[in-house]
């Protein structure tokens, strides 16, 4: 199967679970709002959403915010009638697919993305894309993740996506953008066993890094190292997530 389209595969196949299991996304989603309230009305003309998934920040932003047009995008064209629910007697302009390769239509002067921009394949040339695709003063908002983040699977799986700096990041952004606020934070969310953390993992579609093949030797050899090496005072295990918020306007 090619990268897009495990990428596809399980993160559809995680889509009834991952609410209930994605504490450190929904912690991000509330973060963002709240960078989003101190610099901005939370008025907006024209939003267009980048990853919406099943729609927690899509839920937060419609709680806290005003806005007149939605455009609401991810690669699984089943989270359409996910964030479908959350506009009763309306209905939002959903595109399914790659962000990299859409033409979205007009200008907005709001774009937000939560946890879904370690994705992008080509960082740099999609945030340039995203500069032309706002109004002048329009506001970027998102989150990605920084080196560090879910370390414990790779180093016992070696599997894992490239992450930028802070400084990468901050790189890329300042042809087009005026950043406002950039910081990186630390969730460590805690598990009974080394399972518990697969199980986390395949419910909210991050395992859409890997090829799947675990057999049951691999996996005891992982549940042994991962309770040797990250085990924590309480005799559970740790996982480390490291988001990277974001709050740029054009220039």
């Amino acid at each position: 199967m090619e990268p897009m389209e495990r990428i596809i595969t399980r993160f559809t196949r995680a889509l009834d679970t991952y609410d209930r299991h994605a504490d450190a996304q929904q912690q991000i989603c509330r973060r963002l709002i709240g960078l989003l309230a101190c610099h901005t009305g939370m008025h907006f003309r024209r939003v267009l959403e980048i990853g919406c998934g099943t729609g927690c920040l899509t839920r937060l932003l419609k709680e806290c915010s005003v806005i007149d047009e939605w455009y609401l995008n991810d690669l699984c064209e089943a989270c359409r009638s996910k964030v479908a629910t959350l506009f009763p007697g309306q209905t939002p302009f959903f595109i399914a697919g790659a962000a990299e390769g859409i033409q979205f239509p007009g200008r907005f002067d709001l774009i937000v993305s939560a946890s879904a921009f370690q994705w992008i394949g080509e960082p740099a040339t999609f945030l340039h894309k995203l500069a032309g695709m706002l109004s002048p003063g329009g506001n970027l908002l998102f989150n990605t993740f920084a080196p560090g983040n879910l370390e414990e699977i790779r180093q016992l799986t070696g599997c894992g996506l490239p992450y930028p700096s802070a400084g990468q990041l901050n790189e890329w952004l300042a042809k087009d953008f005026q950043v406002l606020h950039i910081r990186e934070e630390e969730i460590i969310l805690t598990f009974d066993t080394p399972l518990d953390v697969l199980r986390h993992l395949k419910h909210t579609g991050v395992t859409a890094t890997s090829n799947g093949a675990w057999t049951r030797g691999r996996q005891q050899e992982f549940c042994r190292e991962y309770i040797r090496l990250y085990s924590t005072d309480t005799n559970k295990v740790r996982l480390t997530y490291r988001p990277l918020y974001v709050l740029a306007v054009k220039k």
